[in-house]
């Protein structure tokens, strides 16, 4: 499978970790370079990443990819609507924090104005009540998309200084439980 992304990623590593957990060989396709930037507008319109190319199929979007692979290489984890619903939340609170971070990197000062005010609100809102589900064990199952995404956004907010973790300390039982697993340690963002 080729993948084009960057290691940094949050749904690019999402990505990865499945198909490390699936055994599916990975050909990851530097986006963060110019020229990885160039091969990723040649197959992709939206020009988001990850994309991936596989037995000919060209798939936009970490969930497409995790859903081809579910259905192509294997079982992982387990996929119901209460399931869904956390991975919702968690790609909202990210998507959140993400647009702040691309502003900010780009130079746009949000500091203190309404839109940085309600993303900001929105992700606590969000990790409260992720906490909530932590709380009743919505998150006591086996290591699912739900821990996985939910993995990947607070590393990935760590490692950029995105996010104030301490707001979502009601979840970090759930990074701490799975911190050492293999496919996490091999695709932890680092510089």
């Amino acid at each position: 499978m080729k993948i084009y992304g960057t290691t940094t990623s949050p749904f690019v590593r999402r990505v990865m970790v499945v198909a490390t957990e699936l055994k599916e060989p990975i050909e990851l396709v530097n986006t963060a370079t110019d020229a990885g930037t160039k091969e990723l507008e040649k197959v992709s319109p939206i020009r988001l990443v990850p994309v991936a190319v596989v037995d000919g199929e060209t798939l936009f979007d970490s969930r497409s990819i995790h859903t081809w692979l579910l259905a192509n290489r294997g079982t992982w984890g387990t996929w119901d609507s209460r399931e869904n619903n956390l991975v919702n939340a968690i790609d909202a609170a990210l998507h959140s924090i993400l647009d702040l971070f691309y502003l900010r990197r780009d130079g746009v000062v949000i500091e203190g104005n309404a839109y940085e005010k309600r993303q900001l609100d929105r992700a606590d809102a969000i990790f409260e009540w992720l906490g909530t589900q932590v709380s009743k064990g919505s998150f006591t199952g086996g290591f699912g998309l739900p821990e996985l995404s939910l993995i990947c956004a607070l590393d990935w907010m760590e490692f950029r200084k995105a996010y104030p973790i301490e707001n979502a300390a009601g979840v970090e039982s759930v990074r701490t439980r799975w911190r050492d697993r293999p496919s996490l340690v091999s695709t932890r963002p680092h510089t």
